[in-house]
């Protein structure tokens, strides 16, 4: 009976082991592991819009999107995500007004709903820290626990429990949250007990803000696609511990038995999932087609994100056309220009980043 006890024990601890996981805002090969929400892994479309912002809709995947994955060992939640957002700020006195990743956790489900406020647990970390922005530093988040007050005032530290890097398409987010943090004082709720078989809820939002003052609306997995989820459980999905230190996440909120979301969360794979090459340089490509009647394309890549203006000029320099004048994110840009308006004859089009100014000639022939 020992013997068999025994085996046991080294069954459990053998499928779920202290991960080699370093917080650096590089994904680890374990998360190459993962094939799918019914392991931990999910890709968050720019479809994924929830009922809070100005505007409600993104335009596409480099808008805003996200991949987002996780695991666990009987210590830590582990979380790692890669966003493509177009703009990335910081400029806001609001944390939730910013660029960031929050995650909302119900920390045991098993005990029913709470019975006093939301019984959430919740982290939020920003895409940007105090040095990387001009902005107010004031809305910057670095995991600050909420909800758990007997550890309000603790201070996670940078490069071990979590870190950000920004990335040609948007940013890199990566963290650690111990098991022992997660849960709601209010109504004793949790922490989360990591075994495998247990469950708990959660919600993943991803805001944005392209807008100095402004969010400009969230993607979101949850049961419910709503804001609603930073204070009610009802709205979440739910997690189950699985071996080899994976999680299932299903949208099925665990009280309600609910799931209104119709969101297709599982990562694209193949040549679809792969991101544009980056650019080698910041280059400013001839319009095409050239002649053109009345319209053509105008092609331009940056090297990072910047200010930019692209504006079109007579043979003479009288300015004719302003095509751009924004911060452009990293990567290839495309815009249409429409000379219905103009006579025909040679045009310049001018790019300036505020580093370098790049010039080019095009023909309107009618």
């Amino acid at each position: 009976m020992r013997t068999l006890l025994l085996i046991l024990v080294l069954l459990i601890f053998s499928s779920t082991f202290a991960l080699d996981i370093v917080i650096d805002a590089q994904r680890d090969p374990f998360y190459d592991t993962l094939t799918g929400p019914g392991d931990g892994w999910i890709h968050i479309p720019y479809t994924a819009n929830n009922d809070n912002g100005t505007w409600a809709e993104h335009d596409d995947e480099y808008d805003l999107s996200a991949n987002f994955w996780c695991a666990w060992d009987t210590t830590y939640f582990y979380f790692y995500e890669e966003v493509w957002d177009d703009i990335v700020t910081c400029e806001n006195a609001t944390n939730h007004q910013h660029d960031c990743l929050e995650l909302k956790f119900d920390p045991d489900p098993v005990k029913g709903l709470p019975v006093s406020g939301s019984g959430v647990y919740a982290l939020r970390l920003t895409a940007l820290d105090t040095f990387d922005t001009d902005g107010p530093y004031s809305g910057v988040d670095n995991m600050y626990p909420e909800g758990n007050t007997e550890i309000s005032g603790f201070h996670y530290t940078r490069g071990v429990d979590y870190e950000r890097e920004l990335t040609l398409l948007g940013y890199n987010i990566e963290g650690r949250l111990p098991w022992e943090h997660c849960y709601f004082t209010s109504d004793d709720r949790g922490p989360v007990y990591a075994a495998i078989g247990e469950i708990f809820g959660m919600a993943v939002m991803n805001h944005e803000s392209d807008l100095e003052g402004t969010r400009y609306g969230s993607i979101e997995w949850a049961s419910h696609m709503v804001d609603g989820v930073w204070n009610n459980v009802n709205y979440h999905g739910t997690m189950t511990f699985l071996e080899g230190n994976k999680l299932s996440m299903s949208t099925e909120n665990y009280h309600t038995g609910l799931d209104t979301n119709t969101i297709d969360y599982m990562p694209m794979t193949g040549v679809e999932s792969s991101p544009l090459q980056a650019p080698e340089e910041y280059e400013l490509a001839q319009n095409f087609p050239n002649p053109f009647n009345p319209t053509t394309t105008i092609e331009f890549s940056l090297l990072k994100q910047a200010p930019v203006v692209l504006k079109v000029y007579d043979i003479l320099g009288n300015e004719v056309a302003e095509l751009v004048n924004e911060v452009k994110s990293a990567g290839f840009h495309s815009v249409p220009f429409d000379g219905a308006a103009l006579s025909s004859g040679i045009y310049i089009y001018r790019l300036n980043n505020g580093e370098q100014v790049l010039t080019k000639k095009m023909m309107l022939v009618k």
